[in-house]
This record gives C-alpha cells, sequence and structure tokens, in this order.
C-alpha cells in the first residue's frame, strides 16, 4: 500500500452518500462533535462524498436554534436534514425552507412528542405530500409506533436509522407492507447480514449511514465492501438510492 492509499481507496469511486451523519457542538457527547471542517475531514478520510447532516444543538436543545445553526454551518456536501416539531410554527418555518429531508427527534429523552395523527398530524402530511425524506432514529420511535406511522402516511419516505443487528423480526414485517419504509447500514453490521437482507430483499430499500461522529465509518464500508453482493446493489447501497429518495423530494417541493 502506498502512502497515498488506504484500506478504502477502492470506495473513492463508489460515489459514497451518507445518509447519517451530525455536525455542531454537543454537550453529551462534546468529546466526539465535529464542527464543519472537522466533519469534512472525516468524511474525505473515509472518501464519502456527500452526507445529509443534521445539527447537534436541534437535537440536545431547541429546533429552531438548531436550524439557525445549521443553515450557518451548512457545506456545499451537506444536505440538511432539518428539525421539526409538531406545532404550527414549526410546520409553517418548515414549508419556508422547502427541506429535501428533516431529522425528527420525538424520543422521551429529546423532543417528546407523538407521531400519531392526533399530535403531529400536519407535520406529517406536509412532509408526505412534498415526499420529504424523513429520518427518525430507532431508540427515538418504538415498533408500534413506526408501524402506525407508516399507516397513516403510506408514502412518507422514513429512513430509520440505527436499527441495530438485531431488528430483523420487526423491520421485515414492516418493510414488506410498506414500500417507503428504508433503513440505513451505520448499526447493520452482524456477519452477513447485509449480503443475506439484499439477496433475500433486494438493496432498494439500503442506504449506507456512518453515524458520524459517533461511530468510524470504517465499519459499515468495510461491510459494504466485503459483502456477496453485485457491483450494481453496492452501488445502489453506497448512493444510488439515497440520490433518488432526495430527487424525488427536490421535483415536489423546489
Amino acid at each position: 500500500m502506498s502512502g497515498s492509499e488506504t484500506p478504502f481507496s477502492e470506495v473513492a469511486a463508489w460515489n459514497l452518500f451518507d445518509v447519517n451523519a451530525r455536525v455542531g457542538p454537543s454537550g453529551v457527547h462534546g468529546e466526539l462533535a465535529l464542527d464543519t471542517a472537522g466533519l469534512l475531514e472525516e468524511m474525505d478520510r473515509f472518501h464519502i462524498r456527500e452526507a445529509v447532516v443534521s445539527h447537534w444543538t436541534a437535537e440536545e436543545y431547541d429546533a429552531e436554534t438548531g436550524n439557525r445553526a445549521l443553515a450557518r454551518d451548512l457545506d456545499a456536501r451537506f444536505t440538511p436534514a432539518w428539525a421539526a416539531l409538531p406545532d404550527e410554527a414549526s410546520v409553517a418555518s418548515l414549508a419556508a425552507i422547502q427541506p429535501a429531508a428533516v431529522r425528527l427527534t420525538p424520543g422521551t429523552a429529546q423532543h417528546n412528542f407523538s407521531t400519531a395523527p392526533w399530535c403531529a398530524g400536519p407535520l406529517f402530511e406536509y412532509l408526505q405530500e412534498h415526499a420529504v425524506v424523513t429520518l427518525i432514529a430507532r431508540p427515538d420511535i418504538e415498533w408500534p409506533a413506526l408501524a402506525a406511522l407508516l399507516e397513516n402516511f403510506p408514502r412518507l419516505p422514513v429512513v430509520l436509522l440505527d436499527i441495530g443487528y438485531r431488528a430483523d423480526r420487526h423491520l421485515f414485517p414492516l418493510l414488506r407492507r410498506f414500500p417507503m419504509l428504508h433503513f440505513d447500514s451505520a448499526t447493520y453490521l452482524a456477519h452477513r447480514q447485509l449480503e443475506a437482507f439484499v439477496e433475500q430483499h433486494g438493496a432498494g430499500r439500503v442506504l449506507f449511514g456512518s453515524r458520524l461522529p459517533l461511530f468510524t465509518p470504517g465499519s459499515a464500508l468495510a461491510v459494504l465492501a466485503s459483502a456477496r453482493i453485485s457491483d450494481a446493489d453496492r452501488l445502489a447501497i453506497a448512493g444510488g438510492n439515497l440520490h433518488h429518495l432526495l430527487a424525488r423530494a427536490v421535483g415536489r417541493t423546489a
């Protein structure tokens, strides 16, 4: 290996698009948090060309303050995942942004709201109407609540993040029933799990995710690189699937 090469040099041609990254200061994960320059440096180390990026301030403190911080800290390689709450003012602010992606944090340790229509109906109606790619981490939503959300808003493109390697018995029935449900690969790391999924279900529902800055991209990249799947499937997971989802959102909100 030459001095200019890394163990992941081969992925430089994959057009990697990370669906699961955060930027900005964190009160909880301060020792790991990255500013814009730091996140770009880590992306470069692993040949990640683009990333869907949310802001720690929106998650840990206040959605509107976090959105202003995200607007300030954006880079051309970032697709912003804006924060949103279910109240009328937040939905109006979101509509003014015309987002391609949002990251919602409804969990009790975060913004603590129900995803049911009686609480968040107008928010999800807007997101569904405009095909906004909606990121929700599995720790922020229980499986029954996710199933109900998908039942109520079946055209909403949901990306479930941080699912863990033991999620299959919950995940597979939902994927079969709801074609707009996707998930990221950051924590889908069990031995041969990814290739078994692709063999049984195809590659169209999986998006590459790193969980930067909490995780290194190396684990998810190693799994994707070593999986016994076709090159077309590998490229779809690496970035093609996410590009397709975001293109639908941009086409409807532009």
